[in-house]
């Protein structure tokens, strides 16, 4: 039997954090922000975000070959497209409507989702996983499988069906030997991250956070940052964020029920604008990025 083409595996590098939305903290005119490596000290003139608050591979997912694939990227992008829209509107109408305040939600909910190192104590499922599977002939029926599986530790609660197991008997050892190949070549990137958890919890944590306070700040000059690790790893009640070099986003604990409606700024101060910052650096893994020479002595 042989397998059907090969899914499409062609990006490298995934952002972590949005291009479009890096480019949100540069200002007119200019390619993209100022960066600093927070790291090295590495300061970085305006440009564009390059590969950036990025790493390589981080959202591999498999086929039911276990061949790996781009889908979960592709997918992202078509998400990120709709998250561009609702900050469009709201530098185009300096407020936010119900629309904008969804996509926003989504936006910070998918970068609470993605961060690789979340998951950096996950199992290494994909390597043993494969290595168990490349010998189908030594589990009499699909229910000894999952119960290997499962005693074994490697994929608790195992589920795999009758038709996934007669799948794998009818491939030929030369074709399991190949694609055991494949997922040991590619393995490292599933350890580091879970790439279901994006957009199985997106959607409940971007309703979670709708029902939180906002408060929309507007700085009369371009002076938020954006680092690589934009919001908290975990959500609770209050957080700031900058939406651009020129918005922000403060979230709290409501202190009365949420009312549908825009959302319109106010002007903030400057030791407001002090302390975004100092939250989002705080965050930083590596990069932060904003509209000036500024940013490298931050």
């Amino acid at each position: 039997m042989s397998l059907p083409p090969a899914p499409k595996f062609e990006k490298r590098n995934h952002h972590v954090v949005p291009q479009f939305w890096q480019k949100c903290f540069a200002s007119q005119g200019e390619p993209g922000p100022y960066y600093l490596n927070i790291l090295t000290g590495e300061r970085r003139n305006a440009q564009g975000p390059g590969v950036k608050m990025s790493e390589e591979y981080a959202n591999i997912i498999f086929d039911e070959y276990y061949r790996p694939n781009d889908k979960l990227e592709d997918d992202l992008s078509l998400i990120e497209k709709k998250m561009k829209n609702g900050l469009s509107r709201l530098f185009s109408t300096g407020e936010l409507d119900n629309t904008s305040r969804g996509d926003i939600a989504m936006l910070l909910a998918i970068q609470n989702c993605r961060y690789p190192e979340f998951f950096s104590s996950r199992m290494d499922l994909a390597k043993y996983l494969a290595i168990s599977l490349a010998d189908p002939s030594q589990h009499n029926d699909v229910n000894a499988l999952n119960s290997m599986l499962d005693n074994s530790g490697l994929l608790t609660g195992a589920h795999f069906t009758d038709n996934d197991f007669q799948k794998l008997k009818n491939t030929s050892r030369q074709d399991l030997d190949v694609e055991l190949d494949h997922i040991l070549q590619c393995h490292g990137y599933e350890a580091h991250f879970n790439p279901s958890l994006i957009m199985d919890a997106a959607l409940q944590i971007a309703e979670h956070l709708l029902g939180l306070h906002w408060q929309l700040l507007r700085s009369s000059t371009l002076a938020f940052i954006l680092s690589d690790r934009p919001v908290p790893q975990q959500f609770k009640h209050s957080f700031s964020v900058g939406l651009s070099a020129s918005y922000c986003l403060v979230v709290s604990k409501p202190e009365k029920p949420i009312l549908e409606g825009a959302i319109t700024p106010r002007v903030a101060k400057q030791s407001e604008i002090d302390a975004v910052n100092r939250e989002v650096r705080s965050r930083a893994l590596e990069w932060i990025c904003g509209p000036g020479e500024w940013v490298h002595s931050m």
